[in-house]
């Protein structure tokens, strides 16, 4: 997590006149305190807190805040098991609860990719089933509209909408695409078009918020889903729905685009800068434009103001991890908006006592057992892909085989791994995971937890591949069905071979390397400058350190793992020597 500054960090524009009110924007962005409305963080998380709305008005509420979201990728909860996590619409809806607590009115707004296709997700209707679950949430949250972004088109678009849109009968948040021309196409339960073109939301202290989606050129360049038909141009589409409010009877107080594409983009070809940036300036009108961050990219702490103050640009960031806020004041002197970005740490978890009966943990809950019943854990099988230690023509036979078999030769090892807590990682899906349970059916989970769940012979289910549960020797090694084999064959020969002996360890240059001893991994480990602590490494351990580093962060990444550092790690599974067993 990026440092916050430890002061408040404030930003007040010139007023301005906009539709006979005056226009000031205020932005904050400082840690904040857990209310008593949200579970404080667990004790070893060592979560920093922050303090909410310093800066806010103290002597009025707001007459509405805007929940602005997006790029959540299908991040249905935090990614992880270990502490700190960011993320997850529990959290979410627990915060936004809590602001309701306080008597504010709240309305969400999500400029869209709700779900993402992972390769490793099992199915296409795993994916549909999450985006309905993601969509069904943030209507318990109270948003009003959502937009439609690749990942949405990559459902594609119609079976994404048919999954939600025609089940709960176009209800909110309904799905906004102004710029799709061909409407009509994509049906709702109503007999009228499942999409939005723009709408006016009132809120009921009277606050009026107009709200337009628009792909961006760098989505449509993209041309996932070649049944969506784009109007040739976009900024017509724009300008129209802005004049429209203009003149209907009571025009938005504030006016919000959900710009589907990135801050900065330009056209390849043309050079041409076509991006949130340029369309915010482009149009005035709008007070708040919401944008997308680049991918694995944090949101910035603060918005960016263009148009002499007129207009603040907020990036959502991505899986869900952060939200924005922007406070609406309309007071005599016209309308105020306050700013303020905020994780989703653990300290939105659900409290035990309230567990029971919560509307999101429900969903969730539901969303895990139909994973369960539909098996779509086995639909895996279909599409699983080679190992590199499968692709040679002469390895295309190599199997996973599970460690029963490594332990016949390295005891050692194998009883020092035994001892970690990888060789029990389906039991932390399986008997620990809550939140919701059943995670052990669930191949976006069940990938780091058992071997190869991605690559052919790898682990299918509990019941065809029980020998393959849990983190063993080939999640990292790689298929040995050849070393066996090979090995057994050795027993009967005066020359043996060793063909297949080098594949099973792929971070060694030419089968030599090895990691730093563990004194001077725990050297590295103490040692707090990253730079000072690399450059203990000689040469020959650099490389291999690396490529172990790779093989580590497929599953002990910043999402599952923010703390993970191999050399703080390996000590405690460390297992180097090819020792004979009895």
């Amino acid at each position: 997590m990026r440092p916050a500054p430890r002061l408040a960090v404030r930003l007040v524009a010139g007023a301005v006149a906009i539709s006979g009110l005056v226009f000031a924007v205020v932005f904050l962005y400082r840690h904040y305190k857990p209310t008593d409305q949200v579970a404080a963080a667990p004790p070893d998380s060592k979560v920093e807190q922050q303090v909410l709305f310093e800066t806010w008005p103290q002597v009025r509420q707001p007459d509405l805040v805007l929940v602005l979201s997006g790029q959540t990728y299908g991040y249905l909860q935090k990614c992880g098991c270990s502490h700190p996590q960011k993320g997850g619409l529990e959290r979410r809806y627990n915060f936004i609860e809590s602001l309701k607590a306080r008597g504010w009115e709240v309305m969400g707004l999500d400029v869209g990719d709700v779900p993402r296709p992972l390769h490793y997700t099992p199915t296409t209707q795993q994916t549909l089933t999450k985006y309905e679950v993601a969509m069904q949430a943030m209507k318990l949250m109270g948003y009003k509209a959502v937009g439609v972004g690749k990942e949405e088109l990559a459902l594609p678009l119609l079976e994404g909408l048919t999954k939600y849109t025609l089940q709960k009968g176009n209800e909110y948040p309904k799905v906004h695409a102004a710029n799709i021309a061909n409407p009509e196409e994509f049906p709702g339960n109503d007999g009228k078009s499942a999409l939005t073109e723009s709408d006016v939301l009132v809120s009921k202290s009277g606050v009026s918020v107009g709200v337009v989606s628009v792909a961006g050129a760098e989505v449509v360049s993209k041309g996932v889903d070649r049944s969506v038909k784009y109007s040739a141009d976009t900024g017509a589409v724009v300008g129209t729905v802005l004049q429209g409010w203009k003149k209907s009877a009571k025009a938005p107080d504030v006016n919000v685009l959900l710009y589907q594409g990135p801050f900065n983009w330009t056209e390849p070809g043309t050079g041409k800068k076509v991006d949130a940036h340029t369309a915010a300036q482009a149009f005035p009108d709008f007070h708040i434009v919401l944008c997308k961050t680049p991918d694995d990219s944090d949101a910035p702490n603060m918005p960016t103001v263009v148009n002499d103050g007129k207009t603040m640009i907020c990036q959502v960031g991505q899986k869900g991890q952060s939200i924005s806020l922007v406070g609406i004041f309309k007071g005599p002197k016209g309308i105020e908006l306050y700013y303020q970005r905020v994780i989703m740490t653990e300290e939105f978890e659900t409290p035990e006592a309230k567990e029971k009966g919560h509307p999101v943990l429900k969903l969730l809950q539901d969303y895990s057992d139909t994973v369960r019943d539909n098996d779509y854990l086995s639909e895996m099988a279909k599409r699983k892909k080679l190992h590199v230690a499968q692709a040679l023509s002469r390895h295309e036979k190599n199997a996973f085989v599970g460690d029963s078999e490594c332990k016949n030769c390295h005891l050692a090892e194998w009883t020092k791994w035994n001892e970690s807590k990888h060789a029990h990682a389906y039991d932390a899906l399986a008997k620990i995971a809550k939140h919701p349970v059943g995670r052990n059916f669930d191949g976006e989970c069940i990938i780091c937890h058992t071997v190869g769940y991605e690559y052919k012979t790898g682990y299918v289910n509990e019941k065809q591949t029980a020998h393959l549960k849990n983190v063993q020797c080939e999640a990292c090694h790689g298929p040995a069905s050849l070393h066996v084999a090979e090995e057994t064959a050795n027993l009967k020969k005066k020359v043996p071979s060793r063909e297949y002996l080098a594949s099973l360890s792929p971070w060694k240059v030419n089968g030599k390397g090895a990691l730093p001893p563990l004194d001077k991994l725990a050297a590295m480990a103490n040692e707090k400058d990253p730079t000072k602590s690399e450059a203990m490494l000689t040469p020959a351990e650099q490389p291999v350190f690396l490529a172990v580093i790779q093989q580590c962060v497929r599953c002990h990444d910043m999402d599952n793992d923010p703390k993970f550092k191999l050399e703080a790690y390996w000590p405690n599974v460390a297992h180097t020597g090819l020792k004979k067993g009895n």
